[in-house]
């Protein structure tokens, strides 16, 4: 009979083996069930909240910006569409920055390590867009979006840019806005400015940032794995920005700057200002500068050329010359000088002052009037009116023939500084420069050198080291015309927010006040509106309409001619009506010659645009020596 087979035990090792092999399956299942409820139960809200936080975003939505208007309400700076390309480094792995740069330099035809270098810096703060390049065209920008897989990180952005509608008739003035500057990011962080922000870099646009720029807003929305808005859960609006209305009138400004190039033109000269202001007010009714820039330019990002060709001009047309331009005043000066010496005594109103042609001093130093066979026996209208050195040599400096101790140094500086030279205005407007007024100290200190009379003699008529720029000239007369008022000038008329309702309107402010008497100053007009009638300006200022009283300015500059003499500049200062003042007006052309027959007939023809009264052609400058 056949006995059964019985089954083999397998051996003790493999019995052990077996059960290690179990315990470890159960200890990875423990592990894994472990670290199931760690990741749910015990971190799971942190982890949902990361989760969201990669799906949710909340990012800024730019305000527009505040538009311009002159005072008449014609628009002269407005928003317009635009594309640009900015990239969001959180949304683009650092291991596919170059590639995404590389393809981004081929359509937006850039440098890729330009690009790649502008993400790097931007990495600091990861959830910022930067922006690649502004005012792309519109097929660029449908053609990036349609690779937005290629590109990771890159959005298309639809932003408006700033359109300058005047051109270069207010380029200066007006000034650009541009992207942040990089080595102002980190303060300008601190008051909310995000990379591909833009803001005021010059003139109008920089002073008025914080009235123009708007609140932003807030939106809450939902991005795919691009980083790309799937849809907007929330959005708080932003606020635009408040818009300006000038004080200037486009169609004023237009005129005075078409006779501002037609005198240059004439004198063969590239730089000239001419500015208006409302002598009761301070507000800048007009304000011309050539050279000048077409801000345009900038809106949409200059080009390496055209800026290179605006930085390289010797007449640097980036300045606004009314207000960054100092130069020698020569005679406009002279109203200073004339009003400390009556103030302080030194000469009265009535007395009169030998001229023979010439001061000369025991040293044997000569100092010479512009008319060679001398002005006689001069009084401080006719001084003014006739802009006799000798009288003002006199009073500035001393004469020591007829006993005259003379103003000097200290107290020309003095009344210089109260008329408002030697400072800045106050205008809203950056670059503006101070000018310049030598002192005894400066001369000894700069130029190792004592003060001597002689220098006294200078600064008394304009000249020697003493610099103004046209607009500290045109505040100046404007006091003497409003009864002793240092002005600030003004550039806005009102600030209105998107409704239309008024937030601020133009209130004078008062810098000072001239520390001279009411006759004095009514010495110092008549003698204005004596050079008008019968002095330098005679023939020159023709306008019979509207009395108009001012002075005109012929100051030396640079080195010596071959004839010996040195080039001038150009200079009219003036206010209309002289018996009921409204507007100051000055004139200044760079080495335009003469005050009286080039700066004076164009100041008499902005006052006839001014008063709306027909225009008169500009007389032919003849080459003589006029102050």
């Amino acid at each position: 009979m056949r006995e059964m087979a019985t089954t083999a035990q397998p051996p003790l090792t493999v019995r052990r083996r077996l059960l290690v092999f179990k315990g470890l399956v159960g200890l990875g299942f423990l592990g894994l069930a472990g670290q199931l409820w760690y990741l749910q139960l015990a971190r799971g809200d942190e982890y949902r909240r990361r989760a969201e936080t990669n799906r949710l975003r909340v990012r800024s939505v730019k305000p527009l910006r505040g538009v311009i208007y002159d005072r008449a309400g014609r628009q002269l700076v407005r928003n317009v569409p635009s594309f640009s390309i900015a990239v969001l480094p959180a949304d683009l792995p650092k291991a596919e920055t170059p590639t995404v740069a590389r393809r981004l330099a081929g359509l937006l035809e850039m440098d890729a390590a330009q690009i790649e270098e502008t993400i790097q810096e931007a990495r600091a703060d990861p959830y910022q867009h930067v922006t690649i390049k502004s005012n792309v065209p519109r097929e660029t920008a449908l053609i990036i979006e349609e690779q937005h897989t290629r590109l990771p990180g890159v959005h298309v952005q639809f932003s408006p840019v700033r359109q300058y509608l005047a051109g270069d008739l207010l380029g200066p003035l007006l000034g650009y806005v541009g992207p942040v500057p990089r080595e102002y990011f980190k303060q300008l962080s601190e008051q909310g400015y995000e990379r591909d922000d833009r803001i005021g870099l010059t003139g109008i646009e920089a002073t008025y940032e914080d009235e123009l720029r708007g609140v932003k807003g807030r939106e809450y929305i939902e991005v795919d794995v691009y980083g790309r808005a799937v849809r907007s859960l929330h959005l708080d609006p932003p606020v635009a920005g408040h818009n300006l209305v000038l004080t200037i009138d486009l169609e004023f400004q237009r005129a005075v700057d078409a006779l501002l190039r037609e005198t240059l033109a004439q004198v063969r000269s590239r730089l000239g200002v001419a500015i208006v202001l409302d002598v009761r007010t301070g507000a800048v009714l007009a304000m011309a500068s050539r050279p000048a820039y077409d801000n345009n330019l900038f809106a949409t990002g200059i080009s390496p050329e055209d800026y290179r060709a605006l930085a390289d001009d010797p007449m640097r047309p980036m300045i606004n010359h009314a207000i960054g331009g100092q130069h020698p005043p020569g005679s406009v000066f002279k109203v200073v000088t004339a009003a400390a010496a009556l103030q302080e005594g030194i000469v009265g109103s009535r007395q009169s002052i030998q001229c023979t042609g010439q001061l000369t001093l025991p040293g044997g130093w000569v100092y010479v009037d512009w008319l060679r066979t001398g002005h006689g026996p001069t009084n401080l209208i006719r001084a003014i009116a006739q802009s006799c050195d000798v009288y003002f040599y006199s009073v500035a400096g001393g004469n020591p023939h007829i006993n005259m101790a003379g103003l000097g140094n200290r107290r020309l500086v003095q009344y210089a500084q109260a008329f408002g030279f030697g400072a800045k205005t106050g205008i809203r407007l950056p670059g503006e420069v101070a000018g310049f007024l030598p002192t005894e100290e400066w001369k000894r200190t700069v130029k190792k050198e004592p003060w001597y009379q002689g220098d006294s003699f200078n600064m008394g008529i304009g000249q020697g080291d003493v610099l103004v720029t046209p607009l500290q000239v045109a505040v100046a007369y404007a006091a003497i015309a409003n009864g002793g008022q240092v002005l600030e000038p003004q550039l806005i008329q009102e600030v209105r927010d998107t409704e239309g309702n008024v937030v601020r309107r133009l209130e004078p402010v008062v810098r000072g006040k001239l520390p001279v008497a009411p006759e004095h100053l009514a010495t110092i007009r008549a003698g204005l509106r004596e050079a008008v009638i019968s002095g330098t300006a005679k023939g020159f200022v023709r306008t019979t309409e509207v009395p108009i009283a001012g002075k005109t300015g012929t100051a030396e500059f640079g080195v010596r001619d071959a004839r010996g003499q040195y080039q001038t500049h150009a200079w009219f200062a003036a206010y209309a009506p002289e018996n009921q003042p409204e507007i100051a007006v000055v004139t200044f052309i760079y080495a335009g010659g003469e005050g009286s027959n080039v700066a004076a007939p164009l100041a008499d023809r902005i006052i006839r645009a001014y008063f709306k009264l027909p225009d008169l052609p500009p007389p032919t400058p003849t080459p003589t020596r006029s102050r």
